[in-house]
């Protein structure tokens, strides 16, 4: 993907401080040029999480006021500081009608988090968020969560369930889980107790996710344990 670098070491300054103008010309021209291991990859994280929000609002053809609200109340769980929340605006608009797709942001999102499973589904999260704002799940928003889920790496199915497009809620526990039932207990409780270690916040950002994210972390660790509660009492 060919990134532009201007709207990258453009927007990062307001992320970084007195020193982000000088910081984002340097990651904007590493970022043309397709490298995705650099210094600051939280903000390039950030940069390209906002460029998918833009592609999925957009993605119907029109940007509602709901779905500009949706993205509003994004930023504020983030707990942005002014000049972040101006700076997460920008790349928001800018990304709207540019000419990358929603793949080309997918992709260079799932690069920046090296592919983390974890990470991936805090973002599919607050995408889904976006996607269900005027309460129809769009057919093309629908395919941008599934590019995610296979970008992400993740099970199939991931996004089925996060759509509700599954009937039994035990089928939903088994997948959120990534088991099977025809693994013991004593197995599916090791894999459960490896999803709470790599939930852990520590964990997320020696991964790279910026702490702002934590809150929808947070909400997939919720989810896990729903899961395996779920399982657990089927299985008594």
């Amino acid at each position: 993907m060919a990134w532009t670098g201007k709207l990258v070491g453009g927007v990062l300054g307001a992320f970084l401080g007195p020193w982000g103008a000088a910081i984002g010309v340097g990651l904007g021209h590493q970022f043309d040029k397709g490298i995705s291991r650099v210094q600051n990859a939280a903000m390039i994280i950030q940069v390209a999480f906002f460029g998918c929000l833009a592609k999925m609002a957009k993605t119907d053809g029109v940007v509602s006021k709901v779905e500009i609200n949706a993205v509003e109340h994004i930023i504020a769980r983030l707990g942005y500081t002014p000049r972040m929340r101006e700076a997460a605006i920008n790349i928001f608009h800018q990304a709207i009608d540019d000419h990358h797709s929603a793949a080309d942001y997918i992709n260079q999102l799932a690069a920046a988090i090296r592919y983390d499973r974890q990470i991936g589904m805090t973002f599919i999260a607050a995408l889904h968020a976006v996607a269900q704002a005027d309460g129809v799940i769009h057919p093309n928003e629908r395919e941008i969560l599934q590019q995610m889920e296979h970008a992400f790496r993740l099970q199939p199915g991931t996004v089925d369930v996060l759509l509700g497009g599954r009937s039994n809620n035990l089928d939903d526990a088994y997948t959120t889980l990534e088991c099977t039932p025809e693994m013991p207990d004593s197995e599916i409780k090791k894999v459960y107790r490896e999803k709470c270690i790599q939930f852990h916040p520590d964990k997320l950002v020696s991964k790279g996710l910026p702490d702002e994210f934590m809150k929808f972390a947070n909400e997939q660790v919720a989810k896990i344990n729903e899961a395996y509660e779920t399982v657990k009492n089927a299985r008594a």
